[in-house]
């Protein structure tokens, strides 16, 4: 399932391809914090999207290892 179908605060997802957001019905602020302090890089687009920029060489296992972060932060 989907991080979306998981957690209740995310919204939606918005972009195409590698170019992602997640739109939240919280705050972000801390998210994209805790997400910095465990070494994912990701940047606020407004109060309530995080937004994804991936370099362009990037392989599944990144993407993988981003989502294990991400569910570590959300179910925190």
């Amino acid at each position: 399932a989907s991080l979306v179908e998981r957690y209740d605060f995310i919204k939606e997802t918005r972009g195409l391809g590698l170019m992602r957001g997640l739109e939240f019905t919280i705050p972000v602020g801390d998210i994209v914090a805790k997400s910095i302090a465990n070494g994912l890089l990701i940047i606020s687009a407004g109060t309530n999207i995080i937004r994804f920029v991936p370099p362009l060489v990037v392989e599944k296992e990144h993407i993988d290892i981003m989502c294990e972060k991400l569910e570590e932060i959300f179910g925190a």
